[in-house]
């Protein structure tokens, strides 16, 4: 498509592949204005050989991730537009009755991410739809309208065609050989018809993305899947069907399958074997292949046997099952066909750390392809990710959430692996890896281990999530327990309750070493942890300070507790997960280039824990070589000294509402120090208490935010109801939006709800108006408050009903249950237990 044949020797901007994501990028990239554009494909322009080239190109947007879903609704009504969409519906069923459920929930998250149209049919309703398909073997179906097919190859074309228009070049049959780095920054794409400088490259090469980590010393964690696809010949059942009019696509997850019409003729698309996984050396060049580099030879054993290691019925048995016209059929094209999946299924977005200028965007499917082009795009040219012109939280899709074993080829195989295996199956979201465990463990997790501790992964981390040994507490606490259905129980536990309770009433510790303190020393430091954060930092030594950090749009990248320990020392402490390398990314990619601040995430050389209750001091002040008392040190007080032997930094802070202290120490001292604690509390009814009530139910009755949960950086703090933690006195990253914000006037609001009857739901629910019918909102935080006696759930919504005392509804499996906005916090609004 290129105008001239030959490749230019300079480009401000190099795409290294031509599938449906490059071609989306470019597309987006010269709308907004960028000329010299160059794309590269290794293949023949546009069936290049990729992912797109053999994609069948079912578009579902309905997942329970609202990124994703956003992401496929853009793509659908981008391709549509570029007529490379059949919007002919899209329906899933339901073979057993657990998946009929899941089918009310998935309309439901699509409801609450804005998706219209969607709807319960019966088994009669779907065959009128899909004529093929056995009404007596389904429950039902979910259809969404908008769903459909899209066509990669000719989406690509015509993407390419308007970026080409505005002023971008593409060029097949180019093989990229190596990226060359200079001074920390992108310098040029070497392929074997030249070298091209440029200033930013951006990676789209899905199936072989680890090979071009592999030139710069980068990790990525990805690894490519093969799973099958079938075109059955022409089918009586299907006569005088044409390709410009055809039934709605068809997905079977019970059986991990997928059904579109071709015509006259039938495909299916197949999950249902054991993963067969793919060396991203091992893929074929253009060259070498018969078809194409994607495509591997079909194997029968696969399609006809049982080898699924989840799954006792073949494809084969499953499809002539559901859609009968298949029973003998025969099939007029087979192959394996390549993708690829990352260790937690998100795909990998975002730019090096180490190399400026070096973007990737892999991992990515059809499904949501042409919005991933337009969030780089905007990232790109803007420094901040938007999709069509509003912010989109991507921290999930962030190259830098992985942590360290995540490059290895072992950890991402496996877990790839796992991840092909499930991708159809009824998983809940508290549902744990497989295998890949045991890979970080804090200095308590023997003495953890030893109290039954109920083990969940949290960035490599085993993170106790309650303690079997507490399974007596139940009996000695009256505690009101709501009916809960199996879906909800799992990765819950009655005992979450009880040890909520223990907090409350006498004292528990809880495991923070997955927790990062990030360190900021230096001459530098005052005036750079000012920058960074948007409360007013000139802070006394020994002051921890509430304070959130903000990108340039004013959303909240995260909230902290910023300690400050000496003049030109501060300790900023984040969350577990990925926020670790996220925000000490961040912190560290704001910092002077001056060397008057030094910058140090205590991954693993610090550890600790919280104790919190009603008797906390009188645990810890026999232990204390100073004073603990109210007087002697106070809340949002912090003082290094020492527990018995052991030098440790403690904070006076609590996440659950309760007197209490963190306190960090040297990771070679945690064990012990988790003794003396633990022997200290015996006779105080001391509990160790799990992060399941700790980030549940005891954080929600005190209202306090969680990251990624209920706090984004899609929202500013006036929104997020963090506002008090905002000094406009001060300069700070995102004031100005701020400002912008505030004089607009904060139209939508974090809000507190109860439900009225105190069922517990779950998160993700549509938050209706009750009398308009309209979706206002949907449920971002949801537990039981075993305090206050109430089901408790966090949404944003639109400002006039975040108000006190307005009714709503919440729409859960099909019902609607009443809800009412409260004032928060529900427990303890005067703060009399936390300053006592």
């Amino acid at each position: 498509m290129s105008t001239d044949s030959t490749l230019p020797e300079t480009a401000d901007t190099v795409v290294v592949g031509a599938g449906c994501v490059g071609c989306s990028a470019a597309y987006h990239l010269t709308e907004r204005g960028r000329e010299d554009v160059v794309v590269l494909d290794q293949g023949p322009l546009f069936e290049t050989g990729g992912s797109t080239s053999h994609a069948p190109g079912l578009v579902y947007q309905t997942t329970g991730n609202e990124t994703m879903t956003k992401l496929a609704n853009y793509t659908q009504e981008l391709y549509t537009d570029l007529d490379g969409f059949d919007r002919c519906g899209g329906i899933e069923v339901a073979y057993t009755e657990e998946r009929w459920d899941y089918l009310k929930r998935n309309r439901e998250y699509g409801r609450a991410w804005g998706l219209e149209g969607g709807e319960l049919l019966s088994p009669e309703e779907v065959t009128e739809e899909i004529p093929v398909v056995d009404p007596e073997v389904i429950y039902g179906g979910y259809y969404l309208p908008t769903d459909g097919r899209a066509d990669g190859v000719a989406a690509s074309e015509n993407m390419a065609a308007a970026a080409s228009e505005r002023g971008a070049d593409f060029f097949g049959e180019t093989v990229v050989t190596d990226l060359e780095v200079e001074d920390g920054s992108i310098s040029a794409v070497v392929t074997d018809e030249g070298r091209i400088e440029c200033n930013e490259a951006l990676v789209c090469t899905n199936i072989w993305g680890p090979l071009f980590g592999d030139m710069v010393g980068v990790d990525i964690p990805l690894t490519p899947c093969a799973h099958q696809y079938l075109v059955s010949e022409p089918l009586e059942e299907l006569a005088s069907a044409t390709e410009e009019v055809e039934q709605p696509i068809l997905r079977h997850q019970d059986y991990s399958m997928y059904f579109r019409q071709h015509g006259e003729s039938y495909g299916i698309g197949s999950y249902d074997h054991e993963p067969l996984l793919v060396d991203p050396e091992d893929i074929l060049a253009p060259e070498e292949s018969e078809r194409m580099p994607s495509i591997r030879e079909f194997t029968e054993e696969h399609f006809y046997q049982p080898t699924h290691p989840d799954i006792d019925k073949s494809a084969y048995d499953a499809a002539r099952e559901l859609v009968p016209a298949l029973d003998g059929a025969e099939f007029e094209d087979a192959f394996n066909g390549m993708f690829c999946f990352t260790p937690d299924g998100m795909p990998i977005l975002g730019e090096t750390e180490d190399v400026d200028g070096l973007w990737w965007a892999l991992a990515i499917w059809v499904t949501q392809s042409g919005g991933v082009g337009d969030v780089m795009a905007e990232w790109m040219t803007e420094d901040v990710p938007r999709l069509d012109g509003e912010r989109i939280d991507v921290s999930g899709a962030h190259l830098s959430r992985f942590q360290p074993h995540t490059g290895s080829r072992a950890f991402t195989k496996d877990r790839g692996g796992q991840q092909y295996q499930e991708v159809y199956q009824l998983i809940h979201p508290a549902e744990q890896p497989r295998n890949q465990r045991d890979l970080r463990r804090s200095p308590f997790y023997h003495q953890q281990d030893e109290l039954d501790a109920e083990f969940v992964s949290s960035g490599g981390w085993e993170v106790a999530q309650w303690y079997e040994s507490n399974e007596d507490l139940l009996d000695e606490y009256d505690i009101e327990m709501p009916a809960r259905s199996d879906w909800q129980r799992t990765g819950w536990s009655p005992i979450q309750a009880a040890e909520h309770r223990a907090v409350r009433e006498n004292v528990g510790i809880c495991d923070l070493s997955r927790y990062t303190p990030i360190e900021i020393t230096g001459p530098g430091a005052p005036a750079f942890v000012q920058r960074l954060f948007a409360n007013d930092m000139n802070t006394e030594v020994g002051q921890v300070r509430y304070a959130p950090m903000l990108d340039e749009t004013g959303g909240v990248l995260a909230d902290m507790a910023i300690t400050r320990l000496g003049e030109e020392r501060f300790v900023c402490t984040t969350g577990g997960g990925s926020s670790a390398t996220l925000h000490s990314r961040w912190i560290r990619e704001q910092a002077p280039s001056d060397g008057s601040v030094t910058i140090d995430a205590h991954v693993s050389d610090e550890c600790g824990f919280g104790v919190w209750g009603p008797k906390a001091r009188e645990v810890l002040q026999p232990l204390a070589d100073t004073d603990l008392s109210k007087e002697g040190f106070g809340y949002f007080r912090a003082r290094e000294f020492y527990l018995d032997s052991i030098p440790v930094t403690a904070l006076q802070v609590s996440y659950v509402g309760e007197l209490g202290w963190e306190l960090y120490c040297p990771t070679e001292y945690g064990g012990k120090l988790w003794d003396l604690v633990r022997e200290a509390g015996q006779d105080h009814d001391m509990v160790a208490l799990g992060n399941g009530a700790f980030l549940g139910s005891l954080r929600l009755e005190k209202g306090f935010r969680l990251w990624g949960t209920d706090v984004t950086a899609e929202y500013n703090p006036y929104e997020a109801g963090i506002g008090f933690a905002i000094d406009l006195d001060t300069d700070f990253v995102g004031k100005e939006a701020l400002l912008d914000a505030r004089e607009a006037g904060i139209d939508r609001k974090l809000a507190c709800l109860t439900v009225d009857d105190g069922s517990v739901l779950d998160t993700g629910k549509p938050i209706v108006d009750p009398d308009a019918g309209e979706i206002v909102g949907h449920v971002d935080a949801h537990d039981y408050g075993y305090s206050v006696g109430e089901s408790i759930a966090y949404g944003y919504v639109p400002a006039e009903y975040a108000e006190p005392g307005v009714g709503v509804e919440i729409e859960y499996e099909g019902e609607r249950y009443a809800a009412t906005v409260r004032e928060e916090p529900l427990f303890d609004p005067e703060r009399e237990r936390v300053l006592q």
